[in-house]
This record gives structure tokens, C-alpha cells and sequence, in this order.
């Protein structure tokens, strides 16, 4: 189960929204990303991923935008030719798009996975069921000292 968003009642909303080339980059991105060997993630979880990731963008600005779309583009279309495949990332199958990502990294442009990466995680590891599947402790966050 996705966790509620929290609704601050004087933020102001974001006006952007997510293109759906680099949605559907993202996602292609993301499962490849977040697979264990057992299993490819939730779907459910990764439509979560995904809105908050709109969101973040939404924020952030029109830099962060078109630094996290670059990197996404170069990702999309590169990663595949190097392991002899065509683009885009997303029309190859899931482990052939780990291999895909993995080779890409270790090249010049390889920068890009970083960012994608980092970006993605920030958001990823903020789930609950996240938390609890990596034993984060967030009773710090929720309980008070006591002297």
C-alpha cells in the first residue's frame, strides 16, 4: 500500500507535468533499477515512484528538469548500443536492460546513470515498505528524547 500524500495547505502546487516520453523513460529505467532476484517491483509502487518524481520535478525548477530529461534521453537511446541493441531502453527485456545500464555507466557519458540514479533513490527509499524491507529506523524522527 502507497503511502497518503501529505497535503501542505499553503504550498504551492507545481504547474509542470511530467512529459510522457520521459515517464515512460523513467519506468523503464526504474524497474531495471529496483528489481531484486526474486522479483521485478510493484507496479503500484512504481506508479508511486513515478508521481513523486513528478512532483519533485514540478518543484524544482526547469534546470533540474532538463538535467533529469537529459540524463533520461541519453540513458534511453545509448544504453542499449552498448550491448549491441537498439533503443529505446524500455523495449528490452528487463535484464537485458540492467546488463544495458550497467555497460553504459562504465563509459564517458556515464555521468548521466549517476544523476538518474540518485534521483530515483531519494525518492524510492522514502516508502514505507521500503524502509521496512532495508530495517531503516525512523523512530528518531517520531519519538522524543528523554533527558
Amino acid at each position: 500500500m502507497n503511502p497518503p500524500r501529505i497535503v501542505v495547505p499553503d504550498a504551492i502546487p507545481p504547474t509542470w507535468t511530467m512529459p510522457s516520453p520521459l515517464r515512460t523513460a523513467a519506468r523503464a529505467f526504474a524497474v531495471a533499477l529496483f528489481r531484486t532476484q526474486a522479483a521485478l517491483p510493484p507496479e503500484e509502487r512504481i506508479e508511486w515512484l513515478l508521481d513523486e518524481l513528478e512532483d519533485y520535478l514540478g518543484r524544482a525548477g526547469a534546470r533540474t528538469q532538463l538535467v533529469f530529461g537529459a540524463s533520461m534521453t541519453a540513458i534511453t537511446t545509448l544504453a542499449p548500443l552498448t550491448i549491441g541493441r537498439p533503443p529505446p531502453l524500455g523495449s528490452l527485456p528487463t535484464m537485458d536492460r540492467v546488463h544495458a545500464i550497467e555497460k553504459f555507466e562504465q563509459t564517458p557519458l556515464g555521468l548521466a546513470v549517476l544523476g538518474a540514479k540518485a534521483t530515483l533513490c531519494f525518492l524510492w527509499y522514502e516508502h514505507p515498505d521500503v524502509m521496512r524491507e532495508v530495517r531503516i529506523d525512523t523512530a528518531c524522527l517520531t519519538t522524543e528524547a528523554t533527558s
